[in-house]
């Protein structure tokens, strides 16, 4: 038995698996928001609402290889995103498959001799939770929003997970396995994290009069506390304090929020009759604009004159201008919920690299498993 074909087999399975997943993560982050369904209608192009083929919804491949990122029926433009999540969510998976499974593959006889429950069930946990901020991430950059049918499920199982390790896996299993959270550091850690974005938000407000965070950072830190317990929530609120504050700039630089949001390309999985409306819509003005406007040229006379022809548009832009103040108006405001996720997502990988005044790893010695 060649114990370390069958570990790397095992991550090229992670990624692959990680890669099919992340397809179905581009579905919920655009329907989930929008109060759509996410198994029906099945992917279409929106504009000429030809279904999608299943060769063309292969992972990463299709988009690069296959459809060049363009829809096979039309030539509409796919954006890369969709291929961006899908090789995100498999590195992340196999990165994972690295850290839980490493201990378990070390030698023929701990392999033989170790249940499989023993990786499967934090790999299995430990794969939600990173799904969870992929999806996150991902939608409050499009809506700044965090949704609570992602956060409240987040939570529950931040906390159950403790106690199904204790209950499923035998003493020990996990002793290299890093962070080690017990359940009094997942509730803590569930509690705290919530109410230290609470403090916060009311004292931004009562420095600045506005809302510098919003609720879903509240519970969003919530989730972060349950799964990597309370010692974790000093990195990962500085650490993506830190990232926000340099997205931030950077945003001003390069054009405001554009760096973090892109609106400029359609989605391949929009739906399809929100898209026909719109174009119906614009389609029912143009024609009227046409109708409206005289055949021949008109002749100004004094009894048709209008005293408004005259008058410079003042009004007109109005909401050009309107448009222009909200893009130009906060050009440092970023949503703080990617760079948490971020965070977090870093303090779970390689926390247990750094120093342990950073990653706080000292404090999960006070329990054990």
């Amino acid at each position: 038995m060649n114990i370390d074909a069958i570990y790397w087999m095992g991550a090229a399975f992670a990624f692959v698996f990680g890669a099919v997943v992340g397809s179905f993560l581009n579905v919920v982050i655009y329907r989930v928001p929008a109060g759509l369904s996410v198994v029906s209608p099945p992917s279409r192009c929106p504009v000429c609402e030809s279904q999608i083929r299943w060769y063309d919804n292969i992972p990463i491949i299709s988009w690069a290889l296959l459809l060049r990122g363009k829809c096979r029926d039309c030539g509409t433009p796919i954006p890369a995103r969709y291929a961006l999540v899908e090789a995100l969510t498999g590195v992340l998976t196999a990165a994972l498959w690295f850290k839980v499974a490493h201990p378990f593959f070390t030698s023929v006889e701990v392999f033989t001799q170790t249940p499989a429950i023993n990786y499967l069930l934090p790999f299995g946990l430990y794969f939600f939770f990173l799904c969870l901020m992929v999806v996150i991430t991902f939608v409050d950059l499009d809506h700044t929003i965090i949704p609570h049918k992602f956060t409240l499920p987040g939570m529950a199982v931040g906390v159950a997970v403790p106690f199904l390790f204790n209950w499923l896996l035998e003493p020990g299993a996990l002793a290299d396995f890093w962070p080690k959270v017990t359940v009094f550091e997942s509730v803590v850690g569930l509690i705290a994290g919530g109410l230290a974005v609470i403090v916060i938000f009311y004292a931004y407000f009562a420095l600045r009069g506005i809302a510098g965070i919003g609720g879903g950072d509240v519970t969003l830190m919530a989730v972060v506390g349950a799964w990597l317990g309370w010692p974790a929530l000093i990195f990962v609120f500085f650490a993506a304090s830190m990232q926000g504050t340099l997205a931030a700039v950077a945003a001003m630089i390069f054009g405001g929020s554009s760096l973090l949001r892109d609106h400029g390309e359609l989605l391949a999985d929009e739906e399809e009759q929100e898209l026909r409306e719109e174009a119906a819509e614009r389609f029912e003005a143009d024609t009227v604009a046409e109708l409206e406007e005289p055949s021949e040229p008109a002749v100004e006379s004094p009894d048709t004159e209008s005293p408004a022809a005259d008058e410079p548009a003042e009004d007109e832009p109005a909401e050009d201008e309107a448009t222009d103040e909200d893009q130009t108006a906060s050009p440092m405001a970023v949503p703080f919920g990617p760079f948490i996720a971020l965070a977090a997502v870093e303090h779970f990988f390689i926390g247990d690299l750094l120093p342990s005044a950073l990653s706080m790893s000292y404090l999960y010695e006070f329990g054990h498993w």
